[in-house]
């Protein structure tokens, strides 16, 4: 009861599956060794892990398997903290248990496999396999001798774009941060054959080396891109404390995610072709209303967003640093950027389009860089074989293909594409959310942005 009162519904939930039974103590315990949390704290990091921890907050509650991992986790972390508790009355029990601890702490490895093992053999899971969007032979046919741009293209979703692309015929050049990286990248793409792939250097952590890009480009390169794939994001571990810095003192994920592609689409507009097209890889979690959990996407009156950025404020609303919300505001500026974009082309006459997309939840170790692999490792495997709610790197890479060449989107701009329901393989136009249709903060966040950026 005492439960129920601190965490209204958890309880419930963890009860569809009896408390004390073998299995879901197994799965609790081994749930809560990974991820280093102590008995009396247990309930809560669980129900995030297999509830809110998923990018479908309230609705991921609606899946049968995610209710059999979060009731068996739940309940074996009960079971387990209750016998804990009771082990500590004696002290050769004291002493067992500290014994059970160094053990536990010696393999934290096998108590993930472990919970991994049981909560597949409960949902009976199945290997995850390359999913695919599956691209129109016009829309591959389109990609030939296209002049392409993709920005994190050394891994993930940019990396599987880039191969769909060369292999089609086009000319892509492969940026990653270091020159080293992109190189690495465009081997493994120009093994698919058809076109080109070229690697280049560009740091979006770094405006000097966004410039550096854009410099190389107009001075050597010389041709009208066709394609500009704003696909480079980072994701900052959510529990971190204190934020990270970009080179010019901006705080990292927006640094990045925004501000960076930000300049970099500014420099390159004149580089652009006649019909060209800017793609925005962005996120769902810019809407509060997927349900996400944590902190949600809001801007405020974007007063972080000046001189002291990065300085004495780091969060673009003024607030304090939360690495999660600041990951989910970094996409809500990509959507904001790319319908502002598309309003001021087209009040030019430009038929240059911009677009940007959600490709999913991914769980990739380039995504999940950054996060505790105790929960990378287990949620990923979750999301992709048993709770079925993530993609492939391969769809993700679809999805910024389909934007790129595919004809139904000629001459169309300022739409958001999003993959859903999740892990339904299905990949259609949405609505942006209701802050991301304001113009008026649309047009604040560009003019703040091209402050900081020095345009």
């Amino acid at each position: 009861s005492s439960l129920q009162e601190r965490w209204p519904g958890v309880l419930p939930l963890a009860m569809l599956q009896a408390p004390g039974s073998a299995p879901p103590c197994c799965a609790g315990r081994g749930l809560v060794e990974a991820l280093g949390v102590v008995p009396a704290a247990a309930p809560r990091p669980l129900y995030r892990l297999a509830v809110a921890g998923t990018p479908l907050g309230p609705a991921a509650e609606q899946s049968p398997a995610l209710r059999v991992i979060a009731s068996a986790s739940l309940a074996g972390a009960v079971c387990w903290a209750r016998r804990s508790r009771e082990s500590s009355k004696s002290s050769k029990s004291s002493r067992a248990a500290k014994a059970d601890g160094k053990e536990v702490a010696q393999e934290p490895r096998r108590s993930v496999l472990l919970t991994v093992a049981s909560a597949a053999a409960m949902v009976g899971a199945q290997s995850a396999f390359a999913e695919r969007l599956g691209l129109s032979a016009d829309a591959l046919r389109n990609a030939k001798d296209k002049v392409v741009v993709i920005t994190g293209a050394t891994a993930g979703v940019g990396l599987e774009a880039a191969r769909t692309l060369v292999a089609a015929g086009a000319d892509v050049y492969v940026t990653g941060r270091t020159l080293a990286k992109a190189t690495a990248a465009a081997e493994k793409v120009l093994a698919t054959g058809g076109g080109s792939a070229t690697p280049m250097e560009l740091n979006l952590a770094s405006l000097a080396s966004v410039r550096s890009f854009a410099a190389e480009w107009e001075n050597n390169v010389k041709k009208p891109i066709d394609i500009l794939a704003c696909n480079a994001g980072l994701a900052l571990n959510q529990g971190a404390k204190d934020p990270q810095l970009t080179e010019d003192g901006f705080e990292l994920t927006v640094g990045v995610n925004h501000l960076g592609h930000f300049l970099l689409v500014n420099l390159l507009e004149k580089k652009l072709s006649p019909s060209a097209r800017v793609v925005v890889t962005a996120s769902s979690v810019h809407d509060p209303e997927t349900g996400d959990p944590g902190s949600q996407a809001t801007l405020g009156d974007l007063s972080g967003l000046g001189p002291s950025f990065g300085k004495t404020t780091e969060m673009i609303d003024g607030g304090a640093y939360d690495a999660g919300k600041a990951y989910k505001d970094s996409k809500l500026c990509n959507v904001l950027f790319t319908l502002e974009l598309a309003r001021r082309l087209r009040k030019k006459g430009s038929k240059i389009t911009v677009n940007c997309l959600s490709p999913g939840l991914i769980p990739s170790d380039t995504f999940f860089r950054y996060q505790n692999e105790s929960f990378a490792k287990p949620f990923a495997y979750l999301a992709m074989n048993i709770i079925k709610i993530a993609e492939t790197t391969e769809f993700g890479g679809d999805t910024l293909v389909f934007m790129a060449v595919d004809p139904s989107l000629d001459g169309r701009s300022g739409l958001f594409y999003s993959a859903i329901p999740p892990g339904k393989h299905q990949f259609i136009e949405k609505t942006p959310s209701r802050e991301a249709l304001d113009e008026r903060e649309a047009a604040e966040l560009w003019r703040r942005s091209a402050e900081l950026v020095g345009l």
